[in-house]
């Protein structure tokens, strides 16, 4: 090689030479190299982000019970007995608890007369037809939030004198049985909540009320009104009541309690 040739490489090799030799693996890799990049690990300091579940909530009886919208309130059931945890928002089948607790005796009959002749209506051993209505106070009524309680479902309106007569009679039921695991649902017929609120309000009616209900009674197409469904904890229908009557309230009550003491078995 000539002296000139020596010359020109000479530049070249001392630039070289400055470049930092590559080491084994040095080049990113495919996962390295995303678009989005890769988020650390949580730490145990760290709060959980937003939405995320928080496993005490999750394992926590609803103690307060639950609301047409699934929020608690001050009115609502208690947690399920027998060794059941509440299910969140009463939606859900109740999750085990783990230890079972013996349920609460039932307190003693207000109407202590029977007639087996009453609650044999249509619709017996029937699922209830599922449905979601509004209440009076913007929320939402739906049976399958209260999947596991025996229910009262009760069809009505405020334009109806019987039912006026009847439902404040269920209500005290439900008053007397729902720590128990009784809930009473209340679908009216009316289209106007304005008058539904106001009985409720002046009854202290503590149902889980809907209104806007005429379309889910005509489903069953019964020939009285009021009508009403004892319904079982699996959502069968166990008896079924066409019209109010006041002899019949001793009966009902009992079908209540019949289908409660079942679900306390479990």
């Amino acid at each position: 090689m000539t002296p000139r040739a020596l010359g020109v490489l000479a530049p070249v090799v001392t630039l070289l030479a400055a470049v930092p030799a590559c080491k084994s693996g040095a080049l990113p890799t495919w996962e390295a190299s995303t678009l989005e990049p890769t988020q650390a690990p949580q730490t145990a300091s760290e709060p959980a982000g937003e939405g995320e579940p928080v496993a005490a909530a999750e394992t926590a009886p609803d103690a307060a019970g639950t609301g047409e919208a699934g929020a608690p309130e001050s009115s609502g059931e208690p947690a399920d007995t027998p060794g059941h945890a509440a299910a969140k928002d009463g939606e859900g089948p109740a999750k085990d608890a783990g230890a079972k607790k013996a349920p609460p005796p039932l307190p003693k009959p207000l109407y202590p007369d029977a007639d087996p002749s009453c609650g044999k209506g249509p619709g017996i051993g029937r699922p209830l037809a599922s449905f979601s209505l509004p209440s009076p106070d913007g929320k939402t009524i739906n049976p399958r939030r209260y999947r596991g309680r025996v229910l009262l479902v009760n069809f009505w309106g405020t334009w109806c004198k019987p039912c006026l007569e009847e439902l404040p009679a269920f209500d005290r039921l439900y008053r007397r049985y729902r720590r128990h695991g009784l809930t009473l649902v209340a679908v009216a017929t009316d289209e106007d909540p304005a008058p539904v609120r106001e009985f409720v309000a002046r009854k202290k009616l503590a149902a889980k009320v809907a209104y806007k209900g005429e379309g889910e009674a005509n489903r069953y197409g019964s020939d009285r009104f009021p009508f009403s469904f004892v319904v079982d904890a699996k959502g069968i229908i166990v008896a079924s009541y066409r019209g109010y009557e006041p002899r019949c309230m001793g009966q009902l009550e009992a079908d209540v309690r019949k289908a409660l003491r079942a679900r306390n078995r479990h």
